[in-house]
């Protein structure tokens, strides 16, 4: 992976995640907070998760120490999540905009084991996904229909208004 390569990623995910979350934030409180079964219960909480675990991996890069999870009622509302995501989302771009060749092949040890940032990097984008497909299949069981949070769509929408998305 090439720093611009990680960039792009990461405007994607932004993308993906701003989408999901704004699918979220247009329906009943009650919706949202509703147990449907899922991984982590409800689609707000699917949606905490995936913040949970952005924001964890990037304190881990910096810091080398994960974030401790959230508390209950931590984000009590769409409002609440979004803001804290806008504020993870500076963080995050700002750490994107500083990566080069040298730190994305460092190397960092999760559970006794050897990772590049390279490697961790790829385990993020590909966690975040996987649940945005979970969350996809939460708005569908409240009788919404999913925004498109696919690479491809990203691509052509980011080609059309310019790379800042």
């Amino acid at each position: 992976m090439t720093p611009q390569e990680f960039r792009t990623l990461a405007a994607y995910c932004r993308w993906a995640n701003r989408r999901v979350l704004d699918a979220a934030a247009a329906l009943p409180e009650a919706d949202r907070q509703r147990d449907l079964g899922g991984s982590f219960g409800s689609l707000h909480d699917t949606l905490v998760h995936v913040l949970w675990g952005e924001r964890g991996w990037l304190q881990f890069w910096r810091e080398g120490a994960f974030v401790p999870g959230s508390t209950p009622g931590e984000y009590r509302d769409a409002d609440s999540l979004r803001a804290a995501w806008n504020d993870h989302d500076a963080s995050f771009m700002a750490f994107v905009g500083d990566v080069s060749e040298t730190s994305l092949a460092a190397e960092h040890i999760v559970d006794d084991e050897r990772y590049s940032l390279a490697d961790l990097v790829a385990h993020l984008f590909n966690h975040s996904s996987y649940h945005r497909g979970q969350i996809a299949l939460l708005l569908r069981q409240l009788g919404h229909r999913p925004p498109a949070t696919g690479y491809r769509e990203f691509l052509t929408e980011s080609r059309a208004s310019g790379p800042e998305l």
